[in-house]
């Protein structure tokens, strides 16, 4: 899909109203009423959609249930900000059936990682609209370094402090500056040849996954790559890949650093490994369509913004 002009969303601020629906596995009233507490103590008024406690199977309503939450929320005048509750399973299937004219008529911040990957990338890629790879609720009941919690509702009102990320390990060095593009792998696999394929040219791809076979995140990496992914981008920011596992009886045997290092063979572009966002202990948010820049020097590397990405 070609690029859209981007649209920044309103920031929020404390005394803003904070919608949360469930666009994937279903959710607990205790951690539902657990993470409406945290952002009310932040000092963001809570509207619970009753979506968001609904049963199908392992989620939160059938596809219907979960699509009209999500336009509920967009529709109404009086939410400044929707977060997922969770991740799981079975966000995609709500990606054909949502109204794109009435969330690009009513922009405003959409925030969540994981498997709500596949609705940042299609809304974003259909709208222009610019959404936040960040912590969905249920992650603020984890202990969230506090300096990436105050990251997040900081870039979320307005303040877009370049993101440390001095710790990654640097596989290519360099400067660049791009549109953000990416999320959970497994999820940006899931959008290659739909109408809402990201377009990668020209951007900075930001990847992350957990619990997965160490093969199959080769087989994703290299489907990125025969879709010409790896051919258009500028940069690659790799997060954290946890609790990755090599069960096979024949084990796999190739590390993170090969599998990456060989989509990089001959490509001059900046790339980093274990930058800090993914399902362990960091989560920096990553807003997904805006334009940053990529520095990355050994024990120096930064990515960080020309302005605010919500207006």
């Amino acid at each position: 899909m070609a690029q859209k002009k981007p649209i920044l969303p309103p920031a929020l601020n404390p005394g803003d109203t904070i919608g949360i629906m469930a666009p994937s596995s279903r959710r607990e009233k205790t951690e539902v009423t657990e993470f409406e507490s945290i952002l009310t103590a932040r000092g963001f008024n809570v509207y619970v959609h009753p979506q968001t406690l609904a049963r199908h199977h392992q989620t939160a309503g059938t596809t219907a249930q979960r699509v009209d939450a999500l336009h509920d929320l967009f529709r109404d005048k009086a939410i400044n900000a929707i977060f997922a509750a969770g991740g799981g399973n079975r966000a995609t299937t709500m990606l054909q059936h949502l109204d794109m004219d009435l969330i690009r008529k009513n922009p405003k911040i959409l925030i969540g990682y994981s498997d709500v990957t596949s609705l940042l990338g299609a809304i974003n890629a259909d709208t222009g609209l610019v959404t936040f790879h960040g912590p969905v609720a249920s992650r603020l009941r984890r202990p969230m370094p506090k300096a990436q919690l105050d990251q997040c509702f900081n870039m979320l009102a307005g303040q877009s402090a370049p993101i440390p990320m001095n710790r990654a390990a640097v596989l290519k060095t360099g400067s660049v500056t791009g549109r953000l593009v990416g999320g959970n792998l497994s999820l940006m696999t899931c959008l290659l040849g739909t109408p809402w394929q990201p377009d990668f040219k020209g951007a900075i791809l930001f990847l992350e996954d957990c619990f997965e076979e160490t093969s199959r995140i080769d087989r994703m990496l290299v489907h990125l790559d025969n879709a010409g992914a790896f051919d258009d981008i500028a940069g690659l920011v790799m997060g954290k890949f946890s609790d990755m596992q090599d069960t096979g009886g024949t084990k796999f045997g190739y590390s993170m650093k090969e599998i990456v290092a060989e989509r990089l063979d001959g490509r001059k572009i900046p790339a980093i490994m274990n930058a800090p966002f993914g399902h362990a202990k960091d989560l920096y948010t990553i807003p997904f369509g805006a334009t940053a820049t990529l520095n990355a020097r050994e024990g120096k590397t930064t990515l960080s913004f020309a302005g605010p990405v919500v207006k």
